[in-house]
């Protein structure tokens, strides 16, 4: 007799994941402060030297280790009210300015009593995007594993950039009777002058990040001047 359990999935907590949002209207949200880590220190490196000019200044660097900008992140949902942490099911981008994660490394080494200092590449003029893609409800459903992200000027991809830094994140699904399903987050970074070479070529300023599973363009998501003001974005 088949059972009539349901097998609803849930998401397996990561203890590195990023911040939890705070639910808005508009169907975004703003991410709050945690001392988790949205990106390991170590794991955004190249093997090229980054010049000054590329990256923040030694002032605006202690300013954000002291907390100022930390609030420069928004997240932009697909569709339905709620937040990344909250509707973990929905597909969905955060977007970080350096500023704001070094505040949450700053504040997680802190919590934990560690000295930190940041390297070149966390000083980096960069945006920094995370890209979940759908999970279904059930396991039978499946999930989506997320494999690029890139800026569009508009829809048709006009001007288009691709990130210097890209590195996968696995999320574990699992039902109630403990069979799982994992898919992959992709963490992608962009060189601020790149990000306002899209947004120069954009309607109005206002351009995309398209998210890819494979070869499909599973998503694109429109960073509205609103959500660039809250980035701190200028």
């Amino acid at each position: 007799m088949p059972s009539m359990l349901p097998s609803y999935l849930e998401v397996i907590p990561d203890p590195a994941a990023s911040s939890s949002i705070a639910a808005t209207s508009d169907r975004s949200a703003s991410p709050t402060p945690t001392p988790a880590n949205p990106i390991s220190p170590a794991s955004a490196t190249t093997d090229l030297a980054i010049s000054s000019a590329e990256m923040l200044s030694d002032d605006q660097v202690q300013l954000a280790l002291a907390g100022i900008g930390k609030d420069h992140a928004v997240a932009i949902m697909d569709g339905g009210p709620g937040s990344p942490s909250l509707t973990p099911h929905l597909a969905s981008i955060t977007l970080f300015m350096p500023e704001a994660v070094l505040a949450m490394q700053s504040a997680s080494a802190k919590s934990q009593f560690i000295k930190y200092t940041p390297s070149d590449e966390e000083k980096r003029k960069s945006l920094m995007i995370q890209a979940h893609g759908r999970a279904g409800s059930t396991i039978q459903d499946g999930c989506t594993s997320v494999t690029r992200v890139v800026l569009l000027s508009d829809p048709s991809g006009h001007v288009m950039k691709e990130p210097y830094f890209s590195e996968p994140s696995t999320q574990v699904w699992r039902n109630g009777f403990g069979a799982t399903n994992e898919c992959d987050d992709l963490i992608a970074k962009f060189s601020l002058k790149d990000v306002q070479q899209v947004k120069g070529a954009a309607p109005n300023g206002e351009f995309f990040v398209a998210v890819f599973s494979g070869t499909a363009n599973t998503k694109t998501y429109k960073v509205k001047s609103k959500y660039q003001a809250k980035l701190g974005l200028k």
